[in-house]
């Protein structure tokens, strides 16, 4: 929850200094070890007021019976500026009708959390729902911490991908007509209820973050000598850790770099690039543009460029093999597959997200120049194809 930046209870972590309005689930001394908790699925809703975003709406559904326990419209206590319907799925029809003040509702839903034993909230990036109510509370299960984004921490996977993703449905597709919260707390139900039949590991990619290069610096006395060939300049990227890096500008260069430092060196990664060249693949580090704007069909024949890289790579790998040692592993991977798609998608959300920031109202906005959830899903699943490649191992005969 720290991690998280989690509003925490004084009781729990003394870190958290809570304004005028805030605050906390009283502190529950159980007097016998508590085997089960009632767990209650929260989703709030925003609109943005003279004071910035303020509570509109909020829906609690119980675990165990699925049964709405609490869903109410909030009356604003500034005048709204956005309603933000496109995200919150609220209205000026809708909050007309409110009638229901944010203390009235802070207080209802403090009341239900302050149930003993203290029962455990359930929510998607629950630390903003929170944060809204202005309520510590000291057991919670968030879904965008206990599943995993794609391309791993600390990016955190959007509800409406995980839901199709682990729960074969579709949700948050009502363009225009933002979210339903009651649609987004059953959606955490689901996904809480599949961790529980598959288990912890459900729906996470395990991954070790540390580096590879660093880990070999750290074998005893030095043992393990590595090198980074690669374009570019490694030794400021995924080289900095490594032994030795050689820069380079072509994959000649690369083969050149490859053969040199092979002899001295335990573990070597270099990097050919001239079929990511001609099949347009590569991808500026810097603006996120794809180099060739045009997205090639890939049922198409290769053409004569390709042809040629295929050749190039083939015999840059044939010198490489027969340069090699005996007993020496050769580890071939195509990396990724086409990632213009993905990266057309997140230029688009990095300007849209720009526009936005810069105080731009959606309607000043081309059609095409906005980004919806259905777009967000969209992206997330272009980086789970992106992902995708192929892996050769082998061992040299003597």
């Amino acid at each position: 929850m720290l991690e998280n930046d989690y509003p925490m209870p004084s009781y729990v972590a003394d870190v958290f200094d809570k304004p005028e309005r805030w605050v906390e689930t009283p502190r529950v001394e159980d007097k016998e070890p508590v085997l089960k908790r009632r767990i209650l699925s929260m989703d709030c809703e925003m609109c943005l007021t003279e004071d910035g975003k303020q509570l509109a709406r909020v829906c609690m559904i119980d675990y165990e019976s699925g049964i709405v326990v609490y869903d109410k419209l909030v009356k604003p206590e500034k005048p709204i500026t956005d309603y933000l319907t496109r995200w919150s799925g609220i209205t000026a029809e809708s909050i007309a009708s409110a009638t229901s003040t944010f203390d009235e509702v802070q207080n209802h839903v403090l009341s239900v959390l302050s149930a003993t034993p203290t029962p455990v909230l359930l929510g998607h990036s629950l630390e903003s729902d929170l944060k809204t109510l202005q309520i510590c509370h000291p057991y919670v299960i968030d879904t965008a911490i206990i599943y995993h984004h794609p391309r791993g921490r600390p990016l955190k996977p959007g509800l409406a991908w995980l839901t199709k993703k682990w729960c074969e449905r579709e949700i948050q597709n009502r363009g225009e007509g933002g979210h339903d919260p009651e649609e987004d707390a059953r959606a955490c139900l689901d996904l809480l209820k599949k961790k529980v039949v598959n288990g912890s590991g459900y729906g996470q990619f395990k991954t070790d973050y540390e580096s590879l290069f660093e880990r070999m610096s750290r074998a005893k006395g030095g043992a393990i000598r590595s090198a980074v060939v690669d374009r570019g300049n490694p030794a400021s990227w995924h080289g900095s850790k490594a032994t030795t890096t050689v820069a380079c500008k072509t994959d000649e260069d690369v083969l050149n770099g490859l053969l040199d430092v092979a002899p001295s060196h335990n573990f070597i990664f270099g990097r050919f690039t001239g079929v990511a060249d001609a099949s347009g693949w590569i991808v500026s580090r810097t603006t996120g543009e794809v180099v060739q704007d045009a997205i090639a069909e890939t049922s198409s024949p290769p053409s004569a460029d390709m042809s040629g890289a295929l050749t190039a790579i083939n015999a840059n790998l044939e010198r490489l093999y027969a340069a090699l040692a005996p007993r020496s592993a050769l580890v071939i991977f195509t990396g990724h597959s086409d990632p213009r798609r993905m990266a057309h998608l997140n230029s688009r959300k990095n300007a849209f997200e720009t526009a936005i920031k810069s105080a731009k109202n959606l309607e000043e906005l081309a059609p095409e120049l906005r980004w919806s959830s259905a777009d967000g899903r969209s992206l997330e699943g272009e980086v789970m194809k992106a992902k995708r490649g192929l892996l050769f191992l082998g061992i040299k005969e003597a």
